[in-house]
């Protein structure tokens, strides 16, 4: 008879590693309860420390730098390695059981890392790559650097959280008397279009608003290619929505003026490393929570 042993999850992306560890024999469905830990990709010392502490956990890794975590972790035995977004699907229905909302089917699943992707969840459950942008954590992160001279993810969401983008950005309003033109006037013109502060405040809520109203408004676009009646979910996940809360109103904001709706994934910045495990799982046969 096989051994139980604890299960970690890795999920490593191109600036943050994620991994969850799952006791022996346990199931999947209290995602509060598992152990996780994330640290910066750039830092396996750290990622080998955390999983030092769980040596005879079975690993089951995604993300683009597993090729870099293999190298990495050479001595720490096989990785089951599964593709990114096989592992997302997967994750998503572990995290789903918590959610306090049930998807529409079709869905969009919005993976906001580094970049974004957005995955098609279809009714069968097979999930496909409906489209992405390079904008995403990155690009806060790269701007706040050279606008701020800050990248600390918590710091930059804070400032976000104070800050007013109306006096960066140009809105349709500054250009239109109401009633001129069949748009809402609070919607953007022109991202940065209008620059009357430079408050590092209302810097920060702006390109905040670059970031999460272009994702928003592409993933609302991709839901107009099918043909299911009323909207459809966008339901967004990654870590660049931790604490983020800037970003998630931004985010609610503009699907809706897309004509779909916005739901967020609970526990979504582990969504990638919970479904690591279900498909490693899978693949030895294990039982699936």
């Amino acid at each position: 008879m096989a051994e139980i042993r604890e299960e970690a999850g890795l999920d490593i992306g191109a600036t943050l590693a994620k991994a969850v560890v799952v006791a022996a024999g346990a199931t999947l469905d209290a995602p509060e309860t598992l152990q996780t830990f994330m640290c910066p990709s750039s830092d396996p010392s750290a990622l080998s420390a955390f999983l030092g502490m769980h040596p005879n956990a079975s690993l089951a890794a995604t993300g683009a730098g597993t090729s870099r975590l293999q190298h990495a972790l050479k001595g720490a035995g096989p990785i089951a390695v599964t593709d990114e977004f096989e592992a997302w699907g997967e994750g998503e229905r572990v995290l789903l059981v918590r959610a306090d909302f049930v998807p529409t089917m079709p869905h969009l699943l919005v993976s906001l890392g580094t970049g974004t992707s957005i995955l098609r969840v279809g009714q069968e459950g097979r999930v496909t790559r409906a489209g992405g942008t390079g904008l995403g954590g990155g690009t806060l992160r790269g701007f706040g650097q050279l606008l701020l001279g800050q990248i600390d993810h918590d710091a930059l969401t804070a400032l976000a959280g104070q800050g007013d983008r109306r006096r960066i950005d140009l809105l349709v309003r500054d250009l239109y008397q109401s009633g001129e033109i069949s748009l809402q006037g609070n919607l953007t013109a022109s991202n940065l279009g209008r620059v009357s502060s430079r408050d590092s405040r209302d810097i920060a809520h702006a390109i905040t608003g670059l970031v999460g109203e272009n994702v928003a408004l592409l993933a609302a676009a991709l839901t107009k290619q099918e043909t299911t009646p009323g909207p459809l979910d966008v339901v967004y996940a990654g870590a660049t929505l931790i604490r983020n809360v800037a970003l998630k109103d931004i985010l609610a904001f503009a699907t809706s003026v897309g004509g779909a709706r916005a739901r967020f994934l609970p526990h979504g910045e582990f969504v990638g490393a919970i479904g690591a495990v279900v498909r490693a799982r899978k693949l030895h046969k294990a039982p699936v929570a």
